[in-house]
């Protein structure tokens, strides 16, 4: 698959997946660091500022559902969202003046491992401009059975769904049965570690709970386009533009006229995991 083939996918169907984009050696150092950095949650009680847990998490046993902004937490992950290969493809989605808007590692244990509903990352995250992409990268080999993403296929061409509650509170999630969500579309990502998904900001996307016997972790990072300025942040100028990792920055904003409905009010902060904990009707089920 080209570079064109892979921008066509992109613009056809508002994803493309990718393989072989990263080494084996790549590969193997992303499994390890990641291991690494698990580590450290072992006997630690609760949420911390790197860490997110699992409902079941103990101690002892830890059952970790996120690594919060990996790009500060270790320099392999900064490197990788610097990676030739990945920023080739975003490039040529975005433009050439790139900036990491934002890292997480999703991981769902064995057997335990939440779903996350329906949801479109605009929703999020708008910017005042929509020349932003979403990388997935595969830790470990993943299939529908381990909690593979999902998405619907050409959904990318909008609309923007409600993911607001009937009391307008933000629950980060599509309800079931939403007018324009057609799930006949529905495509699961899958692949060996070190498969890469790209996907655009409106894709409707989930993902299942774990029921294998292996963990499903995935790396995300966010990227959007150097004049695209995220609606509801108050940054750190120095910090913010650390955050370029291909061509150059400045105070310039574009402004396109997209929908947007900021993710406030809300009851649960802006974990998704917390606040799709509030949602009534759900259409992926827990593990158990």
């Amino acid at each position: 698959m080209t570079i064109d083939d892979v921008v066509a996918q992109y613009d056809r169907d508002g994803y493309a997946l990718v393989q072989n984009l990263l080494s084996d050696a790549e590969v193997g150092m992303l499994q390890a660091i990641t291991d690494q950095v698990s580590d450290q949650a072992l006997g630690v009680e609760g949420e911390t500022p790197v860490f997110d847990f699992e409902d079941g998490h103990a101690p002892q046993q830890p059952r970790i559902q996120r690594i919060k902004k990996p790009h500060r937490v270790d320099p392999f992950y900064s490197a990788l969202a610097r990676h030739a290969g990945i920023l080739s493809i975003v490039r040529r989605v975005i433009g050439e003046n790139i900036r990491l808007s934002h890292s997480k590692i999703n991981m769902k244990a064995a057997r335990l491992g939440s779903p996350l509903e329906w949801h479109q990352d605009w929703a999020f995250a708008p910017h005042t401009n929509m020349a932003t992409c979403v990388v997935s990268v595969m830790i470990d080999d993943t299939d529908v059975e381990n909690g593979a993403m999902q998405v619907l296929r050409g959904s990318h061409k909008g609309p923007l769904i409600e993911h607001h509650d009937d009391e307008n509170y933000f629950v980060g999630a599509i309800a079931p049965g939403a007018p324009d969500m057609d799930l006949s579309t529905a495509v699961s990502l899958t692949g060996k570690a070190g498969t890469i998904s790209f996907h655009h900001p409106l894709t409707i996307h989930g993902s299942g709970a774990n029921r294998s016997g292996r963990q499903r972790r995935i790396l995300f990072l966010e990227y959007a386009a150097a004049d695209a300025f995220p609606l509801f942040y108050q940054v750190d100028w120095a910090e913010y533009n650390s955050r370029i990792v291909a061509g150059t920055a400045g105070p310039e904003v574009r402004v396109e006229p997209n929908v947007v409905k900021l993710p406030f009010p809300s009851r649960a902060g802006s974990s998704i995991y917390k606040l799709q904990a509030g949602v009534k009707a759900k259409f992926f089920q827990p593990a158990v």
